[in-house]
């Protein structure tokens, strides 16, 4: 990092290749500085939140000029194919903390691809064999991007199903606007089972809320991003969550129970999902914990809103259940008075590291691994529900949902 009078310039290191930051890492509430004897310990503060410190800090040392290699190589040179893909099996090799999780022996896979990694010519034949390369992996926060083109190692099993639907339903639309149309089928089809008169949503329709049978407060977070219409910074975003929150708490200040659903929401911000975890907290209490190489463990802690919540909360998942939803589902079983349902989640917990390197090449990759208030992981497995409640049937992909949601709320808390 380099601190000048119009900024903060950040590059990325690895080895004796550096190369300057290509907006991968937003300048603004990046980082909290603490000088101290001739180190800088920054602390990450995720970089979409108010202060609610969730990366390990890092310290760095102070040199006197910024490395030579900083300065020879822009964004705009040209540099060898293979020497990209020799650059980014050491990202991996440097950073990537979940080849164990996912069953990888990353050593021999990457022997495997040498010898054709050594005759690439075009940035094409790269994106193609990285694509291959990092597939068995099935990790959807591994990604690789290059001139408009992005593969994603996600492979989730539902996902190929809705693939198989599109394939033989005869419409003209992409899969992509198959996929979108039936996700937005499957909210509006719990519409019907809430009290009229009821529905209501906030945060720019991140959260949607309303009651069932008068006694169960419904309340479904759509994601845990996008709390704005326009795209404001990080603080003014949380601001608006947090109060859709309180209205939230207000109109469903009667109910006996909730239903707090999060089968479809695919993530977003880890301190999102903190700061609305902190809403059904009963007191303060560790909930999970990150651990980074090089970098002493962070345990999470949640300080609840007001007296704290304490009644029964039933919290609903399915496979689509992703990334900081997953973070926010092992905060919410931390609380005793939560019982998780429904289907087992995805199984991508760790944050995605960004990384640009020559020749617009993009690659994130998870470096955390994510653990749990009794010290488990499950990264690569998923995290399984208390009870098990199908929710996307063979046969019913469309309308399973509210029929497995009616059968819930007619059974309770049990």
């Amino acid at each position: 990092m380099r601190f000048t009078p119009h900024g903060t310039e950040v590059f990325h290191r690895l080895d004796t290749f550096c190369i300057p930051d290509s907006g991968l890492v937003p300048p603004y509430a990046l980082f909290q500085v603490e000088p101290r004897g001739g180190e800088l310990r920054l602390h990450h503060y995720d970089y979409r939140a108010r202060p609610s410190l969730l990366q390990a800090p890092a310290t760095f040392r102070r040199l006197t000029s910024l490395p030579e290699e900083c300065g020879i190589l822009g964004l705009g040179a040209r540099t060898e194919p293979r020497q990209i893909y020799q650059l980014i099996v050491r990202a991996f090799d440097r950073h990537y903390a979940s080849f164990d999780a996912r069953q990888m022996d990353w050593a021999a896979h990457k022997a495997r691809f040498a010898e054709r990694a050594n005759a690439l010519e075009t940035d094409e034949q790269l994106f193609d064999l990285l694509s291959e390369m990092v597939k068995p992996l099935r990790d959807g926060h591994v990604n690789v991007t290059w001139s408009g083109r992005t593969f994603s190692a996600a492979s989730p099993k539902l996902r190929a199903r809705l693939r198989d639907a599109w394939a033989t339903s005869g419409t003209t639309l992409t899969e992509g606007a198959f996929v979108s149309t039936w996700q937005r089928t499957v909210q509006e089809s719990v519409y019907p089972l809430l009290d009229p008169g009821t529905r209501r949503s906030g945060a720019n329709g991140a959260l949607e809320w309303g009651t069932i049978a008068d006694t169960i407060g419904y309340v479904r977070i759509n994601r845990f991003s996008g709390f704005t219409a326009a795209n404001a910074e990080r603080p003014v975003q949380f601001d608006s969550l947090d109060a859709a929150l309180s209205r939230l708490k207000r109109d469903l200040a009667a109910s006996a129970m909730f239903i707090v659903d999060v089968a479809l929401n695919g993530g977003g911000s880890d301190p999102a999902a903190q700061l609305v975890a902190s809403h059904f907290a009963d007191v303060r209490r560790p909930l999970l914990r990150y651990e980074v190489d090089r970098a002493a463990p962070n345990t999470i802690y949640v300080e609840p809103v007001g007296r704290g919540e304490r009644r029964p909360v039933l919290l609903l998942t399915s496979e689509v259940t992703a990334s900081a939803a997953e973070i926010f589902v092992l905060m919410m079983r931390a609380f005793p008075h939560v019982t998780h349902i429904g289907e087992r989640t995805r199984g991508d917990l760790s944050s995605m590291l960004p990384k640009p390197f020559p020749n617009a090449f993009r690659v994130t990759l998870p470096y955390q691994r994510v653990f749990d208030d009794v010290g488990t992981s499950f990264e690569a497995v998923g995290i399984p529900p208390e009870r098990s409640i199908v929710l996307f049937p063979e046969g019913d992909l469309t309308g399973g949902f509210a029929a497995a949601l009616a059968r819930l709320t007619r059974a309770g808390p049990r």
